[in-house]
Formats: structure tokens, sequence, C-alpha cells
């Protein structure tokens, strides 16, 4: 996974690691950086508040650095000690986790995860709106009028047909028939 450096503050940056279906993802020392306390403490956060803080939506458990199958079971695992579990807090948790952490450093942390959410939603509404205000205006109504049907072409053929020099007569068939797409 690559990693990308977020700026919060001038003297804060973290690490982020950009994924497809929550837009980025943190190590829980990386959101306790963010926030100025212990990992411990996103820790112990994350066991107290269980019954707000759900797997798949506020964080994400990986096992052995991979996302474990959905039915897998720790049956076919020997010894559980050489599985090593890590788990990667997702913008919502981030978010969420702020409802707990109570400082100045994790009011600006806060601040800035939500300012991400924010910008998000923002976006979204200003495309929205594009795309409403795109249709007021009406489809612009196709000319029929040029187009070269089978009838149109026979009758300016016949018309053709009836100049008198070969060599201009020959070279407007040929532009009439070998139409290009």
């Amino acid at each position: 996974m690559e990693k990308v450096l977020e700026h919060v503050s001038n003297n804060l940056s973290v690490e982020i690691t950009p994924d497809d279906r929550f837009e980025f993802l943190m190590t829980t020392n990386e959101v306790a950086k963010g926030f100025g306390v212990a990992g411990n403490t996103i820790r112990t956060h994350k066991i107290e508040h269980k019954d707000e803080l759900i797997e798949g939506k506020h964080f994400i458990a990986l096992i052995n650095g991979e996302i474990p199958s959905v039915g897998k079971t720790d049956a076919g695992c020997k010894s559980k000690s050489y599985r090593f579990k890590q788990i990667l807090w997702t913008k919502r948790g981030i978010v969420r986790l702020g409802f707990f952490v109570k400082s100045e450093r994790a009011k600006m942390f806060r601040d800035w995860a939500e300012d991400l959410v924010i910008d998000k939603i923002d976006e979204a509404y200003q495309i929205q709106a594009q795309v409403q205000q795109l249709s007021l205006f009406p489809e612009p109504v196709k000319r029929n009028h040029n187009r070269l049907t089978k009838e149109r072409l026979i009758d300016i053929l016949a018309d053709v047909a009836k100049i008198e020099d070969k060599n201009i007569r020959l070279s407007l068939i040929d532009k009439l028939t070998n139409i290009k797409a």
C-alpha cells in the first residue's frame, strides 16, 4: 500500500493510505499522532465504544496484511501467535473517534477530518447543481434537412445527369457516392 503524507497543520503531518472504497485509511498510530494521544488510547476507545465504532464502516482489521475473506476462521491456523492483526481507520472512523478524544490538538485534527468530509459533500452538491443547471437548457434540435437520404441522392444525381460537361458530372457523382463516415 502506497502511503501519502497529508499536512494537517504547520507542525503536524500524518500518513494516509489512499483507498478506493474509503477514500483513505490510517493506522492506529497515525490517528493517535493526529489526536496527540498514545496509540493505546485509540485502542481503548475502540474497545470502550465498540457499540459505536463499527468494523467495515469506521475501521477495518487486516490480518497478516490482508482483509480476511468472509467466513474465514482461525480453524486452519495452528497458533494465533503467528497472526498479525492491524487496525486501519476510515475517514468516518477518525471523525467518530474525535467524539471521544478531548484536547486542543484533537479538536484541530477533528476539524481537519471533518473538512475532508464536508469538502466531498460540497463537491457533490456543486456537481449536482451543475447537472441541474444544464438540464434547464433544452437539447439542441438536430437538423434533418441536410441529411443525404437515398431519395435525395437519387434526385441530386438526376440533376447531375443534366450537366453536359462529362468531367464535372463524373466528379460530382464520385463526390456524392463515395461518402466517407
